[in-house]
């Protein structure tokens, strides 16, 4: 009597597919991969502009400077005129003959044109003849060849002789009317005197070294 095996899947339990030796796995289906999140691009950090404190520093120093400016033009001393026009008090330093004051010579007179910088004079008696002196801060031009500069000037004006005045050098210019030029400079001024008539040289050189 044979005993058949009984087939339990034939019974309808679900077999187990199990690959056998040399068989390949069967492949199991994987989820789909999500899309990473992009991330928003990072602007990185605008740098400083290297010359921002130097460009501050020069704008602050200009402004300053042109401050300054104005306040000096506008605090600068003015002449004091009188009604007629004189000026009894310059705002540079000027020299007079000794023992004189300016009220005593009749205060400064411009003789400058007004379109130019202006330039004061007094009057005075030299050996009986009247003469203008003017006087001006030495120009800026000169400063550091003021020997040249003067004799250059002096040229101008045919002031072709010269004397020795209290160690300045005088360029004397006459006319053959009589009338005399003299160009000099002295304690930093530019001076020009201007006679009616002739004057000695030692007359000039007397009053130049008066002058203080």
């Amino acid at each position: 009597m044979e005993f058949k095996k009984t087939n339990h899947y034939s019974s309808g339990r679900s077999r187990l597919n199990v690959p056998q030796r040399g068989e390949t796995a069967p492949v199991i289906p994987q989820p789909a991969p999500q899309p990473q999140a992009t991330k928003a691009p990072v602007t990185p950090p605008k740098r400083r502009t290297r010359f921002s404190k130097k460009i501050i520093t020069i704008t602050v120093g200009v402004l300053l400077a042109l401050i300054i400016g104005i306040l000096a033009i506008v605090n600068a001393p003015t002449p004091t005129k009188t009604a007629d026009g004189v000026v009894q008090k310059l705002d540079y330093a000027t020299i007079l003959p000794e023992g004189s004051s300016i009220s005593q010579l009749g205060g400064w007179k411009r003789v400058s044109p007004p379109n130019e910088d202006p330039v004061f004079a007094y009057t005075d008696t030299v050996a009986k003849v009247s003469i203008s002196v003017s006087q001006q801060p030495l120009p800026a031009s000169f400063k550091g060849d003021v020997s040249n500069k003067v004799a250059e000037l002096a040229k101008r004006f045919n002031a072709t002789s010269t004397i020795d005045a209290d160690g300045s050098k005088v360029y004397i210019g006459t006319s053959a009317k009589g009338p005399q030029s003299l160009i000099f400079t002295k304690n930093n001024l530019l001076i020009l005197i201007k006679s009616q008539g002739k004057v000695e040289d030692k007359t000039w050189q007397a009053y130049i070294n008066s002058l203080n």
